[in-house]
């Protein structure tokens, strides 16, 4: 806000001091060559008259306007007392710079200045406070996207939380079955299982990333589903290597992915289906829907999805639901 308030007074001052000599000059009560000296008075007059405003907005932010705009004035008209008198005692009294044409305007000279500096000094002051309220509006907007942010990091943490106990669970009885009848599964399922937890690990700290790596992710999670569900389910994947390339919010296919199978009923004979694509820039993650009456239907998990997109991309997800078949589009984020 310093930064912006200086060059405001930098640009400004000539201007203003341009516009207060500019009427003795169009009137013809002053020539050009006495003009010059006030017109170099009037820009420090000017530029003190910033520094003056300057320092009681950075400094005195605490107070009301209208006892800012009392200092303000006190500061011009003492300012104003010690130049006025610097040029009644060194110019008015030596006919050295002014000619006896001048003498009538410069008698009144004071009066003049502090009538131009006042309407000078509202204008600095208007500036000001809209300077100060802009600097203001930005700090408070920054502050409540931090805290958005902590808390959408928070709704992350909590999700990885909540995926660990329940998956494990489910993840380990499926592996001690499968260690008493088939080693060689139990292996390959052991392998996939550890790099799921190690990407669930290692890119939380992420808040993106690539389509490709969650793809990854997710697809070693549906191999662990299918080695629990076999052929209850088909899952489908058609998407490009160029589409790979963009970004997504961390677990954001998971969380989709992990919904279909979470709220649905299905056997061999009535499988689940699950297709991911693309179209118009965004990923659709379509399941046909054969709802479990007992599954919790509070959508958290899609609300705060939506939350954290809305933070990193401005903009948010799109739900669509028919009577057989549930879909959720998300934006790309470009990388």
């Amino acid at each position: 806000m310093k930064q912006r308030l200086l060059l405001y007074a930098f640009i400004s001052t000539p201007i203003f001091a341009i516009y207060a000599v500019s009427h003795p000059l169009i009137f013809g009560v002053l020539p050009f060559k006495v003009l010059l000296l006030p017109f170099l008075g009037i820009n420090i007059n000017v530029f003190v008259t910033w520094l003056i405003n300057i320092y009681l907005t950075l400094n005195f932010s605490h107070l009301s306007i209208w006892r800012k705009v009392s200092f303000s004035y006190a500061g011009i008209i003492l300012m104003q007392g010690i130049i006025g008198g610097i040029q009644y005692f060194f110019f008015t009294e030596k006919d050295i710079f002014v000619p006896k044409v001048a003498v009538s305007f410069l008698d009144n000279k004071f009066l003049y200045a502090i009538l131009t500096s006042s309407a000078i000094n509202v204008i600095i002051i208007i500036i000001c406070q809209a300077t100060e309220a802009s600097y203001r509006r930005n700090q408070a907007e920054l502050k409540a996207k931090e805290i958005e942010l902590l808390h959408s990091e928070a709704q992350k943490k909590l999700l990885v939380q909540q995926l660990h106990p329940h998956f494990l669970f489910n993840a380990l009885s499926v592996l001690k079955s499968l260690i008493g009848e088939n080693t060689a599964q139990a292996e390959e399922y052991t392998v996939k299982l550890a790099d799921f937890l190690r990407y669930s690990v290692q890119s939380r700290q992420n808040e993106v990333v690539t389509l490709a790596d969650e793809l990854r992710f997710v697809n070693d999670f549906v191999a662990l589903q299918k080695v629990r569900f076999e052929n209850s389910f088909m899952y489908v994947v058609a998407l490009s290597d160029e589409v790979l390339k963009h970004n997504v919010p961390i677990f954001a296919l998971q969380t989709l992915v992990e919904n279909a199978f979470k709220h649905n009923y299905f056997t061999v004979q009535k499988p689940l289906i699950i297709k991911i694509s693309c179209h118009d820039n965004s990923i659709t993650i379509w399941n046909n829907k054969m709802p479990v009456k007992t599954a919790d239907l509070t959508q958290t998990g899609l609300a705060n999805l939506n939350i954290r997109y809305e933070l990193i991309a401005g903009k948010g997800i799109e739900i669509n639901e028919g009577t057989d078949f549930f879909e959720v589009r998300i934006p790309l984020i470009n990388s």
